[in-house]
Parts: C-alpha cells; structure tokens; sequence
C-alpha cells in the first residue's frame, strides 16, 4: 500500500513537473518585476524629495582648453565672494531662489566683468533653470539623475566641462575653498534633507550602514 502510494505520487511528478516548474518560473518574474517597478518607485520618489530641497550650481566653460577652463574657476569664485553673504543669509530654498532670481541681472554683470578683467571677450548668460540634470558624483556624495532648480553660468559657447555645487543648502561657500567636500557642508545637507535621503545621497561612503537596496538605487541611478 505504501509502495503504490509513492508510485503514485512519483507518476504524478512525472506528468505534472512541467506545469510546476512554468507556474514557479512564473512566480519568480513576477516577484523580479514588482521589485523593479518598486525598486524604480523608490529611487524616484527620493531623487523628487532631494529635488525639492536643493538649489545647484553650475559654471559652464567655453572649451576644454587649460586657459577657458581657468577662466571658469576665476568666474565661479567671483560670483561666490560676491554673492556669499547674501546667500549665506538664505533660510530656505524658496528665499534662495527669490534671491537668486533678484540678482540675475546682477549675477551675469559681475561674471561678465570677471571674464573681461581675465584678458576675455566671451559672452555670458545666466539663467534659472528647472529641467532633468544627469546623475552627478560631488566628491564622496551622490545626487541622482532628476529633475531640479539651479543657477547656471554659461560662459562664450558653454561646450567645456562644467563645475557644479550646491548653492542650498549653503555647501558651495565651503567646498569651493577646499576643494571637496567638507565636514560643515555634509552637516548642512544632513539639516536639509531627510534621514533617508541623505544616506542614499551618501552611500557611497556609508555602504556598510546602508541597506542593499538602496547601493542598487544607486546603480540605476548611474544607469
């Protein structure tokens, strides 16, 4: 009696393995394609959150040559000496961008003088934009591809590489002098954005803290 119930369970495999082996192919793609769309609706639901808190900037060279992309960094530190102070005062990014759009005119004039006293006759444009930036590494952090509000200096053809920082929270002011990014402007950020943000934003360097899903947010991110 034993013996005919494992034939029969073993006749049963036989004509059935195939039908099981197609429905748990089956479950697995489609545990794999809810994991994407969630996985895609985490990544882009913290890419929106850090959008919405942050204002960047970015100095567009003229060519990749040494000289045009010294002039560059001539500008990008102007600007920043002369608009330090009265960004520093900022409290939000709202207040930030009021301001911003205020000295626009401004802005473009100290940056064409600096171009000027440089021994250049480049034209230059400066503008608020809101549109899709790539995925950008600043340093030991990381800001997603997305969507969001920066001022940006384009400086004769704007066709050399760009510098780029983060005007709010208040980072560049600091970074700029040393040339990455510190301590104090990490802690800015931190205030600014929230605990799940800001430990995808830094992942790169808090990879053990980190859970894995989010180092592979960061993969689709670079994607």
């Amino acid at each position: 009696m034993k013996q005919d119930w494992k034939q029969t369970i073993l006749e049963l495999w036989k004509k059935e393995k195939w039908y099981w082996c197609i429905a748990v192919a089956i479950g697995v793609a489609f545990s794999l394609i809810f994991a994407a769309h969630w996985t895609k609706g985490y990544s882009d639901m913290i890419q929106k959150g850090i959008g919405a808190k942050v204002v960047r900037f970015h100095v567009l060279a003229n060519s990749d040559t040494e000289e045009d992309q010294a002039l560059k960094l001539a500008v990008r530190d102007r600007v920043l000496q002369e608009y330090s102070q009265l960004l520093m005062a900022c409290e939000s990014k709202e207040e930030t961008l009021a301001v911003l759009e205020n000295a626009q005119q401004e802005i473009c004039e100290t940056a064409e003088a600096e171009v000027i006293a440089q021994g250049y006759d480049y034209p230059v444009r400066v503008s608020l934009v809101r549109e899709e930036f790539p995925f950008k590494k600043y340093d030991d952090l990381i800001f997603p591809a997305g969507v969001y509000d920066a001022l940006r200096i384009e400086i004769g053809a704007a066709e050399g590489q760009n510098w780029w920082c983060v005007l709010y929270p208040q980072m560049c002011f600091v970074d700029a002098a040393w040339g990455y990014s510190t301590e104090e402007s990490h802690a800015r950020l931190q205030n600014t954005l929230t605990e799940e943000e800001f430990l995808v934003v830094s992942a790169l360097e808090q990879e053990e803290l980190t859970p894995k899903v989010k180092l592979k947010i960061v993969e689709l991110w670079q994607e």
